[in-house]
């Protein structure tokens, strides 16, 4: 998998399959992976429709995709990235285990990025950015739904 750092595209190379901001939802489903790893859609009755996908292996990294539309159009992706030891109920959750994913997750995209972040942040959440012209890709963990995960937003044209 590689990001485009000129526009933020997805290039998914087992799959033969590009994601990019304003790609068209018809389009998408015409693709190996949506055809391979779609999972569900949740509606979320605000015009947004979230697409989720089994993991594909990326990297040696089990990596789950989920992709925001906002009516037919690819407004966002969120991703993260999973191993057999992650917490896979409330029973096993820690927050150092949930900071351990954050930490690979920050990893993994300095990996495929090629660079290293541009903003890190503590507080208020834990957090890494890497900006570009187009907008930013970017990892957080998030306490108040005890998840970590990260992500690909597009600024919008002024």
């Amino acid at each position: 998998m590689l990001v485009n750092n000129e526009n933020g595209g997805l290039k998914l190379e087992d799959f033969s399959t590009q994601l990019y901001k304003g790609m068209p939802l018809n389009q998408l489903k015409q693709t190996d992976f949506y055809i391979e790893k779609y999972h569900n859609m949740w509606d979320v009755k605000t015009g947004y429709f979230l697409y989720y996908f089994k993991a594909i292996d990326i990297e040696s990294h089990q990596l789950s995709l989920s992709l925001c539309f906002l009516g037919d159009q690819l407004h966002s992706m969120h991703m993260n990235t999973w191993e057999s030891t992650d917490a896979k109920d409330w029973n096993e959750w820690t927050e150092e285990k949930e900071m351990q994913v954050f930490y690979r997750n920050n990893k993994f995209l300095t990996l495929i990025l090629g660079m290293p972040p541009t903003r890190k942040k503590k507080t208020p959440y834990p957090s890494c950015t890497f900006i570009f012209p187009w907008g930013s890709v970017w990892s957080v963990y998030d306490p108040r739904s005890a998840s970590s995960f990260m992500g690909i937003s597009y600024e919008e044209k002024k």
